[in-house]
């Protein structure tokens, strides 16, 4: 029962956008490369980058400096994949 209560010790919030959005955002910008976009893949590429900006502005309301760099992160990132998915569409 302790370790449920301790779950920010192994599990750590701050690292979900880095495991869920930016994957699907490299495996988007790969998949379509040399065809257009669907609608499907279209849409949840705008929703994981809407996910990295509003990560990273939770990020950046915090005081500790390890979540500033990711706030700065995960906010640049959603501009870097916005650009090439601009790009690629």
């Amino acid at each position: 029962m302790k370790k449920l209560k301790d779950w920010d010790e192994f599990f750590n919030p701050l690292y979900i956008p880095l495991v869920i959005a930016v994957p699907i955002e490299i495996r988007l910008l790969y998949v379509v490369q040399d065809r257009e976009w669907t609608a499907v893949e279209l849409t949840s590429f705008i929703i994981a980058a809407l996910f990295l900006i509003f990560s990273g502005i939770v990020e950046m309301g915090s005081e500790e400096a390890k979540q500033h760099f990711f706030g700065h992160f995960y906010l640049g990132s959603a501009v870097l994949f916005g650009i090439l998915g601009f790009i690629f569409y």
